[in-house]
């Protein structure tokens, strides 16, 4: 009997202990939701005593990011024209025979010079607009070399798995290349000069209306030239990655290309008219810079607490640096799904020193620093559309206790606790508050994570 109620006497200690212990859980976890409710509401507060209520349509993503940036290359305007315009007796075809005529007369001594005396270039006219004017094909034979009698030259594009190649190539073909042991010019036999005893005729009874500025949009867009021998039914094409341009006494400039690949850049030469282009922008990196507030001291509104940047490398990859830490407790920055801790972590120092973090010191924000980077970890996931970014601050509880608070990219007429800026946008001083809000995120300095 005794037994059984020593036993019993036991097992009711055992169940107060536990329900104790699940108070004691209960209590904690309410006593958390409390403070940090309790800390939002005063920084809610403090903040509309400061700057006044939020407008309900007011961002803070302040760097202009729109999905648009991340789309390019699937743009429904994407096209080019390669247009074929025939030559004849009236200026409303661009150029009358006579006039084209005359200019291969005036020109054609200096382009047999300047071709074989300038150097190659790199071919930047991808995305090009202008007038393209076939003038001159060299055609060349030797006993040992393929003897090619036809040159062509045109353009082509890739959007998503559709390859699209320009409808109209420029054509040369030197019909009696074949016959002859030495070197020959060939013009349009319409153009044919009388001051050259070397000219023959090729098929440059037309000439090229283009515009493949779009294709700056596109993917694996080119220029390209081809090749085909005597006898032979298909050209081999090579992607123009050098030319030679010059510009000859008259002021006429001229586009030189080779076509067979024994790069004398005499196969196809062509007069350019009107002629403008640009370059394809480079991948380059790019990013965002987070500023946030980690309530450890209410109502300073500096947004040096954490200040990082998530940045899109060049090629692709994704890497987070952390440029200021200017809060006295632990933090967690997550950036899609990697995480780095304040706490147990080491950073540089002004020096670029490995030194161990001291949680309770603030770095960089006395004064801020651009060129001093306290961490760098490469990051995976991050959507710069949706700021899916998260800092965890451990505020004081009670009882010396620090409880784990998320601070969320705000959505748009939210209290912010957190902003992003253009990586040019550099960080307050400590205990220097925002002053205008939202004007003062925009201003910006001049850096950048370009190589």
């Amino acid at each position: 009997m005794r037994k059984n109620l020593v036993k019993g006497m036991a097992a009711l200690c055992m169940c107060a202990a536990f329900a104790s212990c699940s108070h004691d859980t209960d209590f904690e976890a309410s006593n958390q939701e409390f403070t940090v409710e309790n800390l939002k509401n005063e920084y809610k507060v403090a903040f509309e005593q400061k700057y006044g209520k939020v407008d309900p349509n007011q961002s803070w993503d302040f760097t202009g990011f729109t999905a648009s940036a991340r789309t390019r290359g699937i743009s429904s305007s994407i096209g080019m024209d390669w247009i074929q315009k025939w030559y004849g007796n009236s200026e409303r075809y661009g150029m009358t025979v006579a006039q084209m005529k005359k200019i291969i007369e005036d020109d054609i001594v200096e382009i047999k010079q300047k071709v074989a005396s300038v150097d190659p270039v790199k071919f930047d006219y991808t995305y090009s607009k202008g007038f393209l004017y076939p003038v001159v094909s060299h055609g060349t034979y030797a006993q040992d070399q393929t003897n090619y009698d036809s040159y062509e030259l045109g353009a082509e594009y890739t959007v998503g798995s559709k390859t699209t190649t320009s409808s109209s190539v420029i054509p040369s073909t030197v019909t009696a290349c074949q016959q002859y042991k030495k070197d020959f010019w060939f013009t349009y036999k319409g153009f044919g000069s009388t001051k050259t005893s070397d000219i023959r005729s090729a098929t440059f009874d037309s000439w090229r209306n283009i515009n493949t500025l779009s294709l700056v949009d596109a993917d694996n867009a080119r220029w390209f030239v081809g090749a085909k021998a005597s006898g032979e039914s298909t050209f081999t094409k090579r992607t123009v990655e050098y030319c030679k341009i010059f510009t000859v006494a008259s002021g006429r400039q001229y586009i030189c290309f080779s076509c067979n690949g024994n790069d004398d850049y005499s196969d196809l030469i062509c007069l350019m008219q009107q002629f403008t282009w640009t370059k394809k922008e480079e991948p380059r990196a790019w990013g965002k810079r987070y500023m946030v507030e980690d309530m450890g001291t209410i109502g300073d509104f500096d947004f040096n607490d954490i200040v990082f940047d998530v940045v899109q490398l060049a090629d692709g990859s994704q890497k987070c640096y952390v440029r200021a830490l200017g809060g006295t407790i632990d933090v967690i920055i997550t950036v899609g799904g990697t995480s780095w801790q304040k706490k147990d972590n080491k950073i540089l120092d002004a020096d670029g020193n490995e030194v161990d973090v001291v949680v309770t010191t603030m770095y960089n924000t006395a004064p801020p620093t651009e060129e001093w980077i306290l961490a760098e970890f490469p990051v995976t996931g991050w959507d710069p559309e949706d700021n899916n970014v998260t800092v965890t601050v451990y505020t004081n509880g009670q009882n010396g206790t620090f409880y784990p608070m998320p601070v969320t990219f705000p959505k748009k007429g939210e209290i912010p606790m957190m902003v992003a800026v253009n990586v040019t946008k550099t960080w307050m001083y400590e205990k220097k508050s925002i002053e205008n809000m939202p004007e003062d995120f925009l201003n910006n300095n001049d850096y950048s994570y370009e190589e």
